[in-house]
């Protein structure tokens, strides 16, 4: 679980900094610069292991769906934030580990305990209230809100492709599945971008937009790393409902730097997280 609680960290700081840095230039090219960081500090850490690569060419296929999935939900995500409103992007967002899960119950024939699967439920739950004001959401839905369907598509694709990715990491080794799935990622980005490169402009961005956007990568590999050794050693299911709670970190980063105040549901949302993880601990 506390490897889950680290991919929370990383990606919660990943979520809040994607949202500024799309908003400043643009939501593809913070996805293009920042998986191009991630897969080559994954490549920087398979050399300093000195691991062999022959093993991942017995699973080209999940690298495969794993590029397709990944590279999809990073950029309807990131797209999402770029739409905003957060109250809603963030709450689906969190349902990703729901995906997951089934997945790891059905493919992996993983068995989480029933006070584990109870404990799951209550901190999904309480990562929702959290990371929305309900008053807010039930002022959208007269409506679409701009970026729904987005965040729908990248609740799935980060649900599937976090199975993937945990998938890798079971049997090729963490460092190996890690590196593995970011260039099979990056790969499918580079697609995404080729065809929208209408969305990129013709030129870089600034200076200080490259560095911000720099920054959600390093964010999000500490997210990823987290997850993916925490997926080699233990449970799929019990570390997808652990760093489902990033959404915290957002918010509580909205919090400090942009003086949002937090609602009564969203303290509710706290309580329920914090009593959700101690159930998920004890199962």
């Amino acid at each position: 679980m506390l490897e889950g609680l680290i991919a929370a960290l990383g990606w919660g700081v990943a979520d809040f900094w994607g949202a500024v840095t799309g908003r400043r230039v643009g939501s593809l090219w913070t996805v293009v610069i920042a998986q191009t960081f991630t897969a080559l500090a994954a490549t920087v850490l398979v050399l300093a292991a000195g691991d062999s690569v022959t093993p991942v060419s017995t699973l080209l296929g999940v690298l495969f769906l794993n590029a397709v999935f990944s590279a999809a939900a990073y950029v309807t995500h990131y797209r999402a934030l770029e739409l905003g409103p957060v109250a809603v992007v963030s709450p689906i967002g969190a349902t990703y580990a729901l995906v997951g899960v089934v997945l790891a119950i059905v493919v992996l024939g993983e068995r989480p305990s029933a006070v584990a699967l109870a404990g799951g439920v209550i901190t999904v739950v309480g990562v929702m209230l959290t990371s929305t004001d309900l008053q807010k959401l039930r002022a959208g839905t007269h409506g679409m809100p701009p970026g729904l369907p987005w965040a729908v598509a990248s609740a799935i694709g980060f649900g599937v492709g976090g199975f993937f990715l945990a998938y890798l990491s079971r049997h090729l080794g963490w460092v190996i599945g890690l590196w593995a799935s970011r260039c099979a990622q990056l790969a499918g980005i580079a697609v995404v971008a080729l065809v929208q490169r209408r969305d990129l402009g013709a030129r870089l961005p600034a200076r200080a937009g490259i560095v911000a956007a720099l920054g959600v990568g390093l964010a999000d590999l500490v997210g990823v790393i987290g997850y993916s050794y925490g997926a080699s050693v233990g449970l799929v299911t019990i570390v997808l409902v652990a760093s489902a709670v990033f959404p915290l970190i957002a918010v509580g980063l909205s919090v400090i730097y942009l003086g949002e105040r937090p609602v009564a549901n969203q303290y509710v949302g706290v309580v329920l997280v914090a009593a959700g993880l101690i159930v998920l601990g004890f199962g």
